[in-house]
């Protein structure tokens, strides 16, 4: 079992976020692999994190198949985001409003905002 300190390597985090962001989906491996045309096997050993170049063309079109930032894919934690902002007394009004909107499409993922002045 892993240890809470130790991190997850990329390849792990990688396997960890394709198959959850497929399931959300609500799709197969093997439907997966149909619509960016890859071997169901090749999404399987992704997902298993024993893949161990999928490369970039291959998880390009993976992230567009699953509607997310290719980024996503390899965040170690997909349900928070961290924004720094350095920001004038005058503009906070206008970054209120902003991230009003930014939080009403998070779709209840956290989101951790760090003002710096």
């Amino acid at each position: 079992m892993r240890d809470k300190k130790t991190k997850m390597s990329e390849r792990e985090i990688l396997a960890k976020n394709l198959r959850r962001y497929r399931q959300v989906k609500g799709l197969t491996q093997k439907d997966l692999a149909e619509k960016v045309s890859l071997a169901k096997d090749t999404i399987s050993l992704i997902e298993l994190g024993k893949q161990s170049n999928p490369g970039m063309k291959s998880l390009i079109l993976i992230s567009r198949a699953l509607d997310i930032e290719l980024f996503q894919l390899f965040m170690e934690d997909p349900e928070s985001l961290t924004i720094k902002l350095i920001v004038s007394d005058q503009n906070l009004r206008s970054l209120e409003r902003l991230f009003d909107e930014i939080v009403k499409g998070l779709d209840g993922r956290q989101l951790k905002i760090e003002f710096i002045k």
